[in-house]
């Protein structure tokens, strides 16, 4: 099967590119900033994979999220309707807000603008392409991500703050079975068309999670529980808050965000791999990369 794939570059969709070559597909990629404006899919194309998209940060604008995260995959559904071609395309579990084990028929609730312009890329989707399969994956992890290394370097240090008494639970969810997942959602998958929550097999509390990632660094951390009042304080002074009291942390680490993936283990798609493996697999890439 020839698998147009977009985002390859990108830490999720680098798995997914491996992933899909190593079960014997051929995999054409296309990157924005090295082949410039998207305009149409590459004769031949059996099947395309949208794992392209722009994260939130001080420094994106609204702008670039809406062309990276609404405009280009819209792009994408439109080519793929009028080819007749099955479009999965990778969206987040925060669209409905990740309220605690929310489901995907829970109702959109997005916390920031990037959560925002997924939710109107989802709906476009399934509007201009009913045969559309999106995966959510949540809160990933894995070798070769530097997204969340600010989590991995704080435990370094040997000392993690927290929410509360952080006991806010989250699902890690390891890359490879991101990639796993795609695979399932091709053709005739068990994933194949719908709307499917992908997360790690374990549900963990902010402290569990720095807890295994010190294991795997082979230290000890002590936590250091700020109230929420405090939090929230420190918190206004902007630029001048340390990094590691940031106002994503707050939001994900203050309260429950997890999603619920009953639906695809209902459908037989079970993660293979513990936040034991995921958190050791990837202290050691960090390791070998002189990052830690």
């Amino acid at each position: 099967m020839n698998v147009f794939l977009t985002g390859a570059s990108g830490f999720i969709g680098g798995y997914i590119k491996k992933a899909t070559a190593d079960a014997g597909h051929n995999v054409i990629t296309y990157n924005h900033r090295s082949q410039g404006p998207f305009k149409e899919l590459p004769p031949g194309v059996d099947l395309v994979v949208n794992s392209a998209g722009r994260l939130g940060g001080r420094k994106v604008t609204v702008d670039e999220l809406r062309s990276a995260n609404i405009t280009f995959p819209v792009a994408l559904g439109n080519r793929c309707r009028k080819a007749g071609i099955p479009l999965i395309h990778l969206s987040t579990p925060g669209v409905t807000g990740l309220s605690a084990n929310a489901g995907e028929d829970a109702p959109y609730d997005p916390l920031g603008d990037y959560e925002s312009t997924k939710v109107e890329a989802e709906k476009q989707l399934l509007a201009i392409c009913p045969g559309v399969t999106i995966l959510r994956p949540d809160f990933v992890f894995g070798p070769g991500d530097m997204h969340k290394f600010p989590l991995f370097r704080q435990v370094r240090k040997g000392w993690f703050p927290l929410v509360g008494s952080g006991s806010a639970r989250t699902r890690p969810t390891d890359v490879r079975d991101v990639a796993d997942a795609v695979l399932n959602s091709f053709p005739g998958g068990i994933l194949s068309k719908g709307i499917y929550n992908i997360g790690g097999p374990q549900v963990l509390s902010v402290r569990e999670v720095a807890q295994y990632i010190s294991v795997a660094m082979g230290r000890s951390v002590s936590f250091i529980p700020l109230p929420r009042f405090i939090f929230r304080t420190v918190l206004v002074f902007g630029p001048l808050c340390p990094g590691v009291l940031s106002k994503s942390r707050y939001q994900l680490f203050g309260s429950d965000r997890f999603c619920s993936t009953d639906k695809a283990r209902k459908k037989g798609f079970v993660p293979a791999r513990s936040f034991t493996i995921t958190s050791l697999d990837t202290v050691n890439w960090y390791r070998e990369q002189d990052l830690l």
